[in-house]
Order: structure tokens, then C-alpha cells, then sequence
């Protein structure tokens, strides 16, 4: 199972543009990626459920060797514990039409067909004197599926919406495979009440936001500096996981004094489940 390795910080919103200007010059990547992502915590409200319920079925219908070791190793995770799971769409040229039209659109064909991800992130690993302390990492798996198909393998499979928002981000990379992402969260979607995900004649009926109308959560955004490390092959999983480490700690280094890379407590990245929802 991959290793997502990361840094994380805080940008104020007033240095945004100062926060822009460093990375584009720092990764010097062209074009920078802005998206849209509207993101659903996904969870299962019947406790008795553990896997994969429909694992068999996939393992027999899915044409996707990848996909299905994915869905194995989901399996395998959530037979042993519950966890809150999040579901992501890409929205963003949804976005541009409703705040070109100034009211909230519906969700467009291409989005409701398209790819969706479902995503699986777990409990960081806890302090390790062999691990620089602003460096945090955890296990990550990301199912790749058209929108149908996989809000159909969910709904099977027993989840439900927690809650949703949107997030905005932006993207660089450089040439050492680090991603950068300036993120920030918008909160004013309606919670949803307790039901089995979404299906898909009713996904026309989810309106893409005017977000220029709406408020982020806070009045900040989060910077991460991240690497994703391959499990395979597992002899040199050490290694590699000591490369992704000696590559961020340099990041860190060069960008002392523009942004200061913080120690941030696991728990608040806690993904177990144990039946009660987000707030």
C-alpha cells in the first residue's frame, strides 16, 4: 500500500499571492494546476459491515487489475477497522460556469460520468526518532472510477454521506516528484442527512455553487509538500521511504524564512470511524 509522506503549514490569506508567487518560482512549474474538488466524507452506519462486502462481484466483473488490487487492499484495511473514506470529483469547470452565470448550475454530464476517486487515508504513524519531526506520513489508497460505477460500488457496499464541501487548491510539482498544494475548504453545502450514497439519477440534482458567492472555512490556507511513496517492491520500501524523507527536509531547508513547516498533532488527521459523524 502506497505512503503518502508530507509537510505541512499554515498560509494566511493576505500572503496568498506572496505564498503563489514563491512556489511557481521555487517548482518552476508551468502551468500551475488550479481546481475545484468537491469532497464527500463517506462512512458506514451499520458497525456489523467489515470489507468489502461486494469484493467477490468485483474481483469477477472489474477489468482493472489495478483498480482491483486497490479494492483488495480497501478490503483487507476496513475488515479490521472502520474508517471515514472520502469520495472526490473534479468540479472545476463546473465551477467557472456557475460563477460565469452568477447562480448555482447543475452538475454537467461530463462530471457525473467522469472520474471519481475514492480515497482512503489512515491514522498517521505516530512519532518516530528516525523521522524528522515536521515530516508526517500514513498510508493512502486511491480508487480510481467512473462516477457511476463507483457511487453504485459504494451504495453496495453499505456507505452513506457524512457531510461535503468544497475544496480549492492549487498545484506545483518539481523535478524531484514533490507535489505543493495550497488548499482551503469552503463549508456552506448542506449536510445531508443519514442515507445511502447518493445514486446516479439523482446526481443532476446536485447544483454546482456560484463559489465567489461563498465564504471559506477559515481565513487561511494549508500548504502541503507531499510525496507518494510506492510499496513495491517491499525490500526497498525502507529506502525509498528514507529518499521521500531526505527530499522533503531539503524542501524545509530551502524555504526557511518564507514558510515555517509545522509539527502538527496526528489526531487531528484521525480517520477511524466509530459511529459518530463529523462536526
Amino acid at each position: 500500500m502506497p505512503v503518502e509522506v508530507f509537510l505541512i503549514t499554515v498560509v494566511p490569506s493576505t500572503d496568498t499571492t506572496k505564498a503563489r508567487s514563491v512556489l511557481h518560482g521555487y517548482t518552476e512549474t508551468r502551468p500551475v494546476t488550479h481546481r475545484f474538488t468537491r469532497v464527500r466524507h463517506v462512512r458506514r452506519l451499520d458497525q456489523s459491515i467489515r470489507g468489502i462486502p461486494i469484493l467477490r462481484s468485483l474481483q469477477s466483473s472489474n477489468p482493472k487489475p489495478d483498480s482491483l488490487a486497490q479494492w483488495q487492499d480497501l478490503h483487507s484495511t476496513l475488515s479490521r477497522q472502520q474508517y471515514m473514506l472520502t469520495e472526490r470529483v473534479d468540479i472545476t469547470q463546473d465551477v467557472e460556469a456557475a460563477v460565469a452565470a452568477g447562480e448555482p448550475v447543475p452538475m454537467s454530464e461530463q462530471t457525473q460520468k467522469g472520474e471519481r476517486i475514492l480515497r482512503f487515508n489512515d491514522f498517521p504513524d505516530p512519532p518516530n526518532p528516525r523521522v524528522p519531526q515536521t515530516v508526517m506520513q500514513r498510508k493512502q489508497i486511491d480508487i480510481r472510477e467512473p462516477g457511476p460505477v463507483l457511487e453504485q460500488h459504494m451504495a453496495d457496499s453499505g456507505f452513506s454521506v457524512a457531510n461535503e464541501y468544497i475544496e480549492e487548491t492549487y498545484h506545483w510539482w518539481d523535478n524531484n516528484n514533490l507535489e505543493f498544494v495550497l488548499w482551503r475548504q469552503y463549508n456552506d453545502l448542506p449536510n445531508p442527512t443519514p442515507a445511502p450514497l447518493v445514486q446516479v439519477p439523482d446526481q443532476a440534482k446536485w447544483m454546482v455553487p456560484d463559489t465567489s458567492k461563498m465564504e471559506p472555512v477559515a481565513p487561511f490556507w494549508m500548504l502541503y509538500v507531499r510525496a507518494l511513496v510506492d510499496a513495491n517492491p517491499v525490500d526497498r520500501m525502507a529506502e525509498r521511504m528514507a529518499e521521500a524523507h531526505g527530499r522533503l527536509g531539503k524542501v524545509e531547508k530551502e524555504l526557511e524564512g518564507v514558510f515555517s513547516f509545522m509539527v502538527f498533532d496526528r489526531r487531528a488527521l484521525d480517520t477511524r470511524y466509530t459511529g459518530e459523524d463529523l462536526e
